[in-house]
């Protein structure tokens, strides 16, 4: 069906004015409750059906990383929040060096993309609920996020594509409270760090805003076993606003804008080839506006995301190669929620485009230039039984995409418009037992769409004249997933359990067809993907609380544990030995967390163990798969507030001063030394 059509029906479902009078009547909550307080189990989620509502109600597996947490984390970005968040499912790994936690994330087997890139990804990255400019987690500072959401599991259904590991929304910060507020903040540390910033925050009437800004820079850091290690530093500027104006109870509309921008980022190599001086600069420009009732949502978003590099390739006497890349990507999206007896119906609808412009200074790009448009339509469909402790859900999406090869700079391309469309469905189950037990059951279908190039490039090395030629057969790639889960949140006590089942299948991969014109091409297929399974495990007991003590004491342990790793890419097996490369089987953290009224302390352990991966050096060149070792990392972190008004903190990270990389030839830092100081007025 054409997306016209759909977009029609979109519209008329969820203008229906007898509805959404029915439900401005029925469908109010007692706000009290979406409250998020440190020691309310019932934390408030959005990614996992698209609306507010207690966790518990939720069928899939969700990790909320609350204000609270961040207020009490010394983590510079989005990246270094996860990973400090103690929660061993989901792993941040780093490859380019800079200091930071780095920016790829892995989540039950599945990854986003080495180059931060929002297509071709496996794991979801969203901003405010839309699609983010880059899925580098640490390009987002901790400053501008209110909290963290992470969905596990396949969420297609109403995210569309590459939401087969799950879904990460990062949400801004926007309303403040009564008054005016504000803050000031300096933070200083190792290799020669340091940040200052500020943030304004109110609300007068109807109308409220949240302003904040920062600036930062890093030195080159050192690394067990190596030493200095040159060009890791980087410079960063930030700032967020969000203004938003309340027209009467039931209507809302608020308007964000976004700036960030790093320069002189190091991009050191690896070990056996080091670089001293090719280095980055990005820039990052976010708008979107967005109007709420209790029942409707609509919003537009525009993401600008501009990359040059500088490499000290040279293609001539004293001639340096830049290569620029741009991401422009904008979207609508609306949803109507319907509520009658014990049924909830929400449907919705979406567009997107993803423009991305790339080129070299000399020489051939990369990929071409292209464009890829989505519009889907969604809907999902709750039932409650039995006085609503047992409740079902079910969600069907359809999708229709445009993909175009564009001309491109420096490149032979013939231009090219390839569509195609795709269902998904899922059922999830929630049956609460008592009031502190409950088990959860999900079977559902994920996909990541093919990419322009993928599906549509037709592309010839002047230099070499080597061809690539996309397949517009292609099928998107899929997941089906089963997962059944039990939480039990009593008291002080918290236990989370997840086993799941997932059989990866239409894996695009590339590979040399000899049919293709006179001379051949490399061109795509699709293959066999994996089989992963595992486990989740999340526990924490509050033992000071719980003994009486005036003083919060939480030991918490949270493990993955992938049972099965199994690579079935015909290409693969004789190389890997049918084992998934560069995913390890154990990841977990352990720790505990301290809390005063006046103060908190953490100390947070990360484990990773040893996974398979290619040897990027010569002689290998990614030809050898070899045994890379796990690894134990220990941060130290703690704040005090002497004063109402004054927050200070500090922090020692690789505590014991281990010798890692969740990269060959990329090692991390050394011990790392932080400090923090915060004035509010």
């Amino acid at each position: 069906m054409k997306p016209f059509i759909f977009a029609c029906l979109i519209f008329i479902a969820v203008s229906v004015p007898a509805f959404a009078e029915s439900l401005a009547a029925n469908g109010t909550e007692d706000k009290t409750k979406k409250e998020t307080k440190v020691d309310n189990l019932e934390e408030v989620v959005v990614t996992g059906t698209r609306i507010e509502e207690p966790k518990k109600n939720v069928p899939a597996s969700v990790q909320v990383i609350t204000g609270e947490d961040i207020k009490n984390s010394t983590a510079t970005n989005a990246a270094d929040l996860i990973s400090e968040a103690g929660d061993g499912n989901v792993s941040i790994r780093n490859f380019k060096g800079g200091g930071s936690s780095g920016g790829i994330v892995q989540l039950r087997g599945f990854t986003t993309n080495v180059s931060g890139r929002v297509i071709n990804n496996d794991v979801l990255v969203l901003v405010d609920g839309h699609l983010a400019s880059t899925t580098d987690l640490s390009q987002f500072p901790s400053e501008i996020i209110e909290r963290i959401e992470i969905v596990k599991g396949p969420a297609s259904v109403l995210y569309g594509s590459s939401a087969m590991g799950g879904v990460i929304n990062i949400i801004t910060k926007k309303k403040g409270e009564p008054g005016s507020h504000g803050s000031i903040f300096g933070e200083g540390g190792s290799w020669d760090y340091w940040k200052s910033g500020g943030s304004l925050n109110g609300s007068e009437g109807s109308f409220d805003y949240y302003l904040t800004a920062s600036r930062s820079a890093l030195g080159a850091y050192k690394a067990k076993g190596y030493g200095k290690i040159d060009n890791t530093g980087e410079d960063e500027a930030n700032i967020s606003t969000r203004f938003g104006y309340k027209f009467s109870d039931n209507q809302y509309v608020s308007f964000g804008y976004r700036h960030g921008k790093e320069s002189n980022i190091g991009l050191p190599g690896p070990r056996y080839a080091p670089d001293p001086d090719d280095y980055a600069n990005i820039t990052k420009d976010d708008f979107d506006i967005a109007y709420n009732t209790e029942t409707f949502r609509a919003n537009y978003y525009f993401s600008e995301n501009k990359d040059i590099a500088h490499t000290s390739l040279k293609a001539g006497p004293g001639t340096d190669v830049e290569y620029f890349q741009e991401r422009k990507i904008q979207g609508i999206g609306s949803q109507k929620t319907f509520s009658f007896s014990d049924y909830r119906l929400i449907v919705g609808g979406q567009w997107d485009e993803i423009d991305f412009e790339g080129w070299k200074s000399v020489g051939t790009p990369y990929e071409p230039s292209n464009s890829f448009y989505n519009y889907a339509a969604f809907s999902e469909l709750r039932r409650e039984f039995l006085d609503k402790r047992l409740l079902l859900n079910v969600g069907l999406r359809y999708d229709y995409f445009e993909n175009e090869i564009l001309p491109t700079k420096n490149m032979s391309i013939t231009p090219r418009r390839v569509t195609f469309e795709h269902p998904t469905g899922r059922a999830g189950l929630v049956y609460k037992l008592t009031d502190a037990l409950e088990v959860k059951g999900n079977v559902g279908e994920a996909y990541r769409a093919p990419s322009p190039v993928e599906i549509a490039s037709d592309q010839t090395d002047p230099n070499t004249g080597a061809r690539r030629v996309g397949n517009p057969d292609l099928d998107p790639e899929k997941s089906i997933t089963y997962d059944v889960g039990m939480d039990y949140l009593k008291g002080f006590f918290k236990c989370e359990f997840t086993a799941f089942h997932t059989d990866f299948t239409n894996k695009i991969t590339s590979y040399f067809n000899s049919s293709i014109g006179p001379a051949g091409a490399t061109t795509y297929k699709n293959v066999n993907g994996a089989l992963i399974q595992g486990v989740e495990t999340n526990l924490a007991y509050n033992i000071g609380i719980a003994s009486g003590l005036d003083t919060s004491i939480e030991p918490f342990v949270n493990v993955t544990y992938l049972t099965s790793l199994a690579d079935k890419d015909p290409a693969d097996l004789a190389t890997t030995g049918g084992t998934l490369l560069n995913t390890p089987k154990i990841a977990a953290s352990y720790g505990l967390k301290l809390m005063q009224e006046k103060w908190d302390a953490g100390l947070i352990a990360k484990y990773l163990s040893d996974e398979k991966v290619t040897d990027p050096a010569p002689p290998s060149n990614g030809k050898v798969v070899v045994n890379k070792s796990g690894f134990t990392v220990f941060d130290l972190k703690g704040s005090y507030r002497p004063i109402k008004n004054l927050e200070l903190s500090a922090s020692v990270e690789n505590l014991f001063d281990r010798a890692y990389a969740y990269t060959l030839y990329f090692p991390m830092p050394s011990r790392t030394y932080g400090a923090a100081v915060k004035w509010l007025f």
